[in-house]
């Protein structure tokens, strides 16, 4: 009798581990399945995105192109970077884009007021923020905000209306500041050339564009100024991007813990 209850007793836990076994493997496949359908949908995904983004964004842009891009093979995305209020006034005019990435609200706001924005509703991707940057060796002899007050150096500053100049204008006009020789660019990328190659002696950039000028080996001084709010980049899809697959899939990736930590590794933290 013990060796017939013993044999039942064995049997029965082997049913119940070979049970058990069953039970957990469509939860595999399960998740197996729904991975490899994630893949598929995003390989499924093709077309064509054309992204108009603010000129900051411009060394971070084909990162974030070719990481979408291992993941959605079919779809091509073409980068315009310009002054944010240049980008804003080319598609009032007419011109075609599916994403419209500004370094600020003000334009964004403008650019959400168009017709071709109806139903838009912006995100943050990431924050800024401005810095005052010396050229190599400071021949301005700029080491503070109050020595733009008298040096005859060259400062070289975006123009009022980009998000890089309104931030840098309005921190002068505090100050009580009124430049000596200034140089107006249409970007701030064309402040960041014109004092990494000396043809300016200062100029109101980006701490990420300081970062990527050190990134590339130019040794330019900062002056931080303290009192100046971040400045956000939000994101937006047009009437265009918004019937496009490939766009609204972007614009979603965007968010994606993958972008995130490409902005941030170009010096960008994190949107709201």
């Amino acid at each position: 009798m013990k060796n017939t209850f013993k044999a039942a007793g064995v049997g029965a836990a082997l049913f119940a581990s070979l049970a058990m076994t069953g039970c957990g493997a469509p939860a595999n496949n399960s998740s197996s399945t729904a991975t490899a359908s994630s893949s598929s949908s995003a390989a499924a995904v093709s077309g064509e995105i054309k992204v108009f983004a603010a000129a900051s964004l411009r060394h971070a842009g084909e990162d974030l192109s070719k990481a979408f891009k291992q993941s959605h093979p079919n779809v091509n995305i073409t980068f315009s970077y310009e002054g944010s209020s240049k980008l804003v006034q080319k598609i009032e005019q007419g011109e075609e884009a599916d994403l419209l990435i500004t370094a600020d609200q003000k334009n964004m706001k403008k650019a959400t007021a168009l017709s071709e924005f109806e139903g838009a509703t912006p995100s943050v991707i990431a924050t800024n923020k401005l810095v005052l940057v010396t050229a190599e060796n400071n021949p301005g002899k700029i080491n503070s905000l109050d020595d733009l007050k008298t040096t005859e150096g060259t400062v070289a500053i975006c123009k009022e209306d980009v998000p890089c100049g309104t931030l840098a204008h309005k921190e002068l006009k505090e100050h009580g500041i009124e430049l000596k020789s200034a140089s107006t660019e249409a970007n701030v990328g064309a402040v960041t050339t014109k004092v990494t190659t000396g043809a300016a002696d200062a100029g109101f950039i980006y701490t990420t564009d300081l970062a990527s000028a050190k990134k590339d080996g130019k040794n330019l001084g900062s002056v931080e100024l303290t009192d100046i709010e971040k400045n956000e980049y939000p994101a937006a899809l047009t009437k265009h991007g918004s019937s496009s697959d490939a766009a609204k899939e972007f614009y979603k990736w965007l968010e994606s813990e993958e972008a995130k930590k490409i902005l941030k590794d170009y010096g960008f933290e994190a949107g709201k």
